[in-house]
Order: C-alpha cells, then sequence, then structure tokens
C-alpha cells in the first residue's frame, strides 16, 4: 500500500509539470525550501523518465489509454522539436526555450538511457496495437540515435560523451 501511494504521488508530479508551459519536457527538479521553484531544464534522461511515468500511470490505472497516448504524443512531438546532434539528445535543455544549455555535451549512458527508455515506449505501444505515427516516430528516434560517433575504435571503447563546444570525445571511457 505505501509503494502505491508513493507512486501515485510521484505520478502527480509528473502530471502536474508535463504541460505546455514546460512544452511537455518535465523539469529537473522542484525546489520546496524558502519558496517553491520550478527549475525549467531537463535531460534526456527525465524525457524518458517521464514517458516511463505516463506508461507506468497507465499500467497502474491512474490514466486511460486514451490520455496516456495524447500525452506521450505532446513529449514525442517536443522531442522531434529539439535540437540533436547525430540524433542524440543533448545532456541538458531550457524547457520554456527547448535551447540547448551550454556547454553542450552528449553524454553516452543518458543517451543509451533514453534509446532504452523509447524501446519500452515502443513495445508498450505495440501491446496495445498503436502502430500509427507515434510508433513510427519513437522508431525514427532509435534508429537515428548514431552512437559509432561516440566510440573510439582505437582504444574499442565507448567514450563517456562528447563535447560539442570543443568538438571531441571526452578523454574518459567506459571499461569493463
Amino acid at each position: 500500500k505505501e509503494l502505491l501511494e508513493i507512486a501515485e504521488r510521484t505520478w502527480e508530479f509528473f502530471k502536474e509539470y508535463l504541460n505546455s508551459e514546460n512544452n511537455y519536457l518535465i523539469p529537473d527538479n522542484y525546489q520546496e525550501e524558502r519558496k517553491p521553484v520550478v527549475v525549467h531544464r531537463t535531460s534526456s534522461t527525465n524525457i524518458g523518465l517521464s514517458l516511463l511515468s505516463v506508461i507506468s500511470a497507465y499500467d497502474l490505472g491512474y490514466s486511460n489509454l486514451k490520455e496516456t497516448i495524447e500525452l506521450l504524443n505532446k513529449i514525442l512531438g517536443t522531442v522531434n522539436e529539439l535540437q540533436k546532434w547525430n540524433g542524440h539528445l543533448y545532456n541538458w535543455y531550457n524547457t520554456k526555450t527547448l535551447e540547448p544549455l551550454i556547454p553542450r555535451y552528449i553524454s553516452t549512458v543518458d543517451s543509451g538511457n533514453f534509446v532504452g527508455y523509447l524501446m519500452v515506449a515502443k513495445q508498450f505501444l505495440l501491446e496495445n496495437n498503436i502502430t500509427d505515427y507515434l510508433y513510427e516516430d519513437i522508431n525514427s528516434l532509435i534508429e537515428n540515435t548514431n552512437f559509432s560517433v561516440l566510440y573510439n575504435s582505437k582504444i574499442k571503447l565507448f567514450s563517456i560523451g562528447f563535447n560539442i563546444e570543443e568538438n571531441k570525445l571526452t578523454d574518459s571511457y567506459y571499461d569493463f
């Protein structure tokens, strides 16, 4: 019971802030101390988590299928408007202007997370027999995210990311 109450409160946060004011991008955080303040920035991981939150709200009965699809469409409509680099979302965006925050950076792990979240959304649509524009849109986002640009073929490892301002891979790598 306690876990379901936490889930419902979490959904209420997403439901309140996935709105037109934020271009259907979930803000990174909400600060309650001093005075309530929404921080109008988001990351690719936050965007992906909002997709999972919308799907989970449906699974838990907090939202019906029509509302779920409408919200997924709005989120992904905004994602399509965002500037990208080789299909990757930048690490941070302003939720009001949709501009990437400086320094512009591509995080390999955040991009991997986002593509994984898209795969979950794609599976959700398949399970609900929805293979229309939204399904194709998600598929396109997945297929157009080029991970080879984050890979160092000399050492056979992925860099932790790409610094757009310096136009180079970060000199740190994921190793097993």
